[in-house]
């Protein structure tokens, strides 16, 4: 089973993907929103899937971990596979749809597990930074969006400690019908939001330590270059928007 440590959250190891340029991998992204998004090719979708997988082994973050996302999920496909059929959509149209959703949220994991807070930060306010015509703060629009970020997956592992300790108690979720299940849930939601805002709040106090300001641009004691493997990770995904654009016929 997954560690809850690290559901959705940073795992620090050494790797190719940990040493790209936090900026690179957000515009990667965004490249990668265009044709998936836009695309009905099955083959396209076939190869970025098959693409986002090599990146996944070359993180050094155990498979499971990504697969365990898609797992926790798999409720939430069935419903979709219904939706789809009552629609009438052929079979690959569903493929195509599923594989979407599925590249999408493993592409989010991927820059989750090998992007640390700090660093998720500075590629935010950097992205962001010619598009401030207003003067914002992106400094504090940057924390709160990987607060944000960050909620989700503190929720699910918070939740799962939670479930233990109420297991402990007799509000047992691991061994009961779904009416159990989902009592237990609703019934311990609210010792969750509570623990899980209570960590939101250390890992504001460690930034703090940490000499961050929300006030400011983060002062960054290391360099980040733009390497080789960044050059060919954006050209990669400029050749899936290429594909992409010959498909609908502009070239």
């Amino acid at each position: 089973m997954q560690s809850n440590k690290y559901f959705g959250s940073f795992y620090p190891v050494n790797s190719s993907i940990h040493r790209l340029n936090s900026v690179v991998k957000l515009i990667c992204l965004f490249l990668f929103l265009i044709p998936m998004i836009g695309s009905v090719s099955l083959k396209l979708h076939v190869v970025v899937l098959f693409f986002i997988v090599m990146l996944m082994y070359t993180s050094n973050v155990p498979l499971r971990f990504y697969f365990n996302m898609l797992y926790g999920l798999r409720y939430i496909y069935i419903i979709i596979l219904f939706a789809l059929a009552s629609k009438g959509l052929s079979m690959e149209n569903a493929v195509v749809i599923l594989i979407k959703i599925s590249a999408f949220i493993e592409y989010l994991a991927l820059i989750f597990y090998t992007t640390s807070p700090s660093e998720l930060k500075y590629g935010i306010e950097k992205s962001l930074s010619p598009f401030n015509l207003f003067n914002l703060n992106l400094g504090r629009l940057s924390n709160k969006i990987v607060g944000l970020i960050n909620f989700f997956p503190l929720l699910l592992t918070t939740e799962q400690e939670v479930l233990k300790s109420a297991s402990a108690r007799g509000l047992d979720y691991y061994h009961g019908d779904i009416l159990s299940k989902i009592y237990a849930v609703v019934s311990s939601f609210k010792n969750t939001l509570r623990l899980t805002f209570k960590k939101i709040s250390d890992i504001k106090f460690a930034s703090e330590l940490r000499m961050y300001s929300v006030t400011k641009f983060r002062t960054n004691l290391r360099t980040n270059k733009v390497k080789f493997f960044d050059i060919m990770l954006l050209l990669v995904h400029f050749l899936f928007i290429l594909y992409y654009i010959r498909e609908v016929g502009l070239i």
